[in-house]
């Protein structure tokens, strides 16, 4: 299974710079090889000028989910525990 995690990491490595502009953050919460289930904390960024612009978490859900899927990995469940900044 740790390759597994390894690809989830790379794939939330990729998607890193997609929400950091904005002062987003994407952390791996938990994977539980058993359930099939994966578990990612995002904090989802601001920004004044554009706010269409900042990933929502449905799409991210997808980036995450096809990002898999090119590598392999098909999960039955993907969460994305999505939380603003205070």
């Amino acid at each position: 299974m740790a390759d597994t995690v390894d690809v989830i990491r790379e794939v939330i490595g990729l998607l890193e710079p997609m929400v950091a502009p904005d002062g987003g953050s994407i952390r791996l919460a938990e994977f539980a090889a058993e359930k099939s289930r994966l578990t990612v904390d995002y904090l989802r960024g601001s920004n004044d000028a554009c706010s269409t612009c900042v990933l929502d978490g449905e799409s991210l859900k997808a980036f995450i989910e096809e990002g898999l899927q090119t590598r392999g990995i098909q999960l039955t469940e993907v969460i994305v525990s999505e939380s603003t900044p205070a």
